[in-house]
C-alpha cells in the first residue's frame, strides 16, 4: 500500500507542468489563426474596394457617353473623362479603355498594408460596362 501511494505521488510529480506547455501551444496556434483571418480580411476588403471603384467607373463612364454614342473621339474623350473623375473622387487608381461605341473596361488596383504583420496586399479588378439602349429591353449597341 505505501509502495502505491509512492508509486502515485511519483507519477503526479512527472505530469506536473504538462498543462502549461499543452496551454502555451494553443496560445500560439490560436494567435496564428487570428492573425490570418484579420490579415485575409484585408485582401478581402481590397478586392472588394477594387470591384466597387471599377464597376462604378464603368458605369459612370458609359453613361458619359450619352444614350447615342457616335463611337468617335468625343465619346472616347467623355468616357475616359468620367472614369477618372469617378476614381478621383474614390482616391482609387486604374486604367479605362474605349473598346467601341458605348463599350468601357476600367481596371482598378487597391493596395492596402495589413493590420498585424504589415503585409501589403493588392488586389485588381476589371469591369466592362455596355451602354444599353431601350425603354424596357436594353440592347447592346452594334
Amino acid at each position: 500500500m505505501n509502495r502505491s501511494v509512492r508509486t502515485h505521488a511519483r507519477l503526479r510529480d512527472e505530469d506536473r507542468g504538462s498543462v502549461a506547455v499543452l496551454f502555451c501551444f494553443l496560445v500560439l496556434i490560436a494567435g496564428v489563426l487570428v492573425t490570418a483571418l484579420v490579415d485575409a480580411g484585408t485582401a478581402i476588403q481590397a478586392a472588394n474596394r477594387a470591384d466597387t471603384y471599377s464597376a462604378e467607373a464603368a458605369r459612370a463612364a458609359s453613361i458619359a457617353v450619352g444614350p447615342v454614342p457616335t463611337g468617335g473621339s468625343a465619346d472616347a474623350e467623355l468616357a475616359v473623362t468620367a472614369a477618372r473623375s469617378y476614381l478621383d473622387q474614390a482616391g482609387a487608381t486604374g486604367t479605362v479603355d474605349v473598346l467601341g461605341p458605348g463599350v468601357v473596361q476600367v481596371s482598378v488596383t487597391v493596395t492596402a498594408s495589413t493590420p498585424l504583420l504589415g503585409i501589403p496586399v493588392s488586389q485588381t479588378r476589371i469591369h466592362t460596362a455596355q451602354l444599353q439602349v431601350g425603354v424596357t429591353h436594353g440592347e447592346g449597341l452594334p
